[in-house]
């Protein structure tokens, strides 16, 4: 399903109807919510995903919108999902060269 794409007034819309999800988990600041609304973007793309299926339609460039934008998502939840230990450091140490 296409939405209306491109810019309004500097507003950003989607082109696909997944990409507020998929937005909404890029944007997300809060490490608690930041799961939840990967696995919603997931969820939404997956659903489109079977739409296209059903429906046999040729949609490349939503295709190559939907791989690119499920690569990013594994790649935020390696990356900022990860639970730290309290004893972890978050910086690395610089090692003095004494």
């Amino acid at each position: 399903m296409l939405v209306a794409g491109g810019t309004r007034e500097g507003i950003v819309t989607s082109r696909f109807a997944w990409e507020g999800k998929y937005r909404e988990a890029l944007l997300e600041l809060g490490p608690e919510e930041l799961q939840p609304r990967i696995d919603a973007a997931r969820r939404a793309i997956e659903q489109r995903l079977e739409e296209l299926g059903r429906t046999r339609e040729n949609c490349g460039d939503e295709q190559r919108a939907i791989d690119d934008a499920m690569r990013v998502l594994r790649v935020l939840a390696k990356t900022e999902c990860q639970v730290r230990s309290p004893v972890e450091p978050v910086m690395p140490r610089i090692e003095s060269a004494s």
